[in-house]
């Protein structure tokens, strides 16, 4: 009985979200399938080689696409062979698992207008420090951040324009299909911790908003694997458990701008060493904007 119970409060608290941010997750799909379809990559291309304000349209193309880096990763390697410098493909690959029209609507339906505009702020700011970054580095020719030669193996190398064939509601169907199996993950996710964590568990053994509740937030967010969408709903259980504003903005930023697929794959197109350098670079920016959020 007392299993069932568990079971019934945890299924109680996950049907409770998921009518609370339905409509959301459609709008914020729509949007997304929007994109998908009508944005061609000749458009992409044509704001991307201005030297530093291509790091900016890099970073604000890269929010505006839809799905994660691995959707994008193969129009990075297209920007690689038009010329691309290191700075303006690391903006452009990195702000993609922090922003994009669906996890921006999202964010606002369960975390509110505050956290939304926080997050759309500081994720465009380190993706350009970063692109400035690389594109110093790469030009003063420190040993690295130079781009590492293509390996270009049949389509490996082309852009990405299959979902310029596809219908609006196939793009939709599979934003929907991606995104929400995640969503739905950390909807449950988050469920269970409301209901097994005691509510002044996480206040208790690692404080509210301490120095040590930021380092834990980081340490637990930058390794954890979280798939765009489902950093929302934890952040919003980490918040419910007495995890302060200034840590849990810091786990937000910190579980997905180090998402290990990007990390993986970002090596191919930028390079071991800079992808290390973004690693240690983005835990202590996740952190610093935590604190920085938390006086705000």
């Amino acid at each position: 009985m007392f299993l069932a119970e568990i079971g019934y409060q945890i299924l109680k608290e996950f049907v409770s979200l998921v009518f609370t941010v339905f409509p959301y997750f459609i709008l914020g799909s729509a949007f997304g399938a929007f994109l998908e379809k009508y944005v061609k990559p000749n458009f992409v291309f044509r704001y991307l080689n201005k030297g530093f304000i291509s790091i900016v349209n890099a970073s604000i193309l890269g929010a505006v696409l839809p799905g994660c880096a691995c959707a994008t990763m193969p129009m990075a390697e297209g920007l690689k062979k038009k010329g691309a410098r290191l700075g303006t493909l690391a903006a452009f690959v990195m702000v993609s698992p922090l922003l994009s029209p669906q996890t921006v609507i999202l964010t606002y339906a369960m975390l509110g207008g505050k956290f939304t505009i926080a997050r759309i702020i500081f994720s465009l700011s380190g993706a350009i420090i970063l692109g400035v970054i690389f594109n110093f580095c790469e030009k003063t020719k420190i040993r690295g951040f130079a781009l590492p030669a293509l390996n270009c193996n049949g389509s490996e190398c082309s852009t990405d324009v299959e979902s310029q064939n596809l219908s609006f509601l196939k793009c939709f169907i599979s934003i929907i299909t991606n995104l929400g199996r995640y969503f739905l993950l950390g909807l449950f996710i988050a469920s269970s911790l409301m209901v097994l964590v005691p509510e002044d568990a996480i206040p208790r053994y690692i404080g509210s908003s301490g120095p040590f509740a930021y380092l834990v937030a980081a340490l637990l967010g930058i390794p954890v694997y979280i798939c765009e969408g489902e950093e929302i709903p934890l952040t919003a259980a980490l918040l419910k458990l007495g995890l302060g504003n200034g840590p849990v903005f810091t786990f937000l930023l910190g579980s997905v701008g180090t998402c290990i697929p990007t990390m993986l794959m970002a090596q191919n197109v930028l390079g071991r060493r800079p992808v290390i350098f973004y690693i240690i670079g983005w835990f202590v920016f996740a952190i610093g904007s935590g604190l920085l959020f938390s006086r705000w």
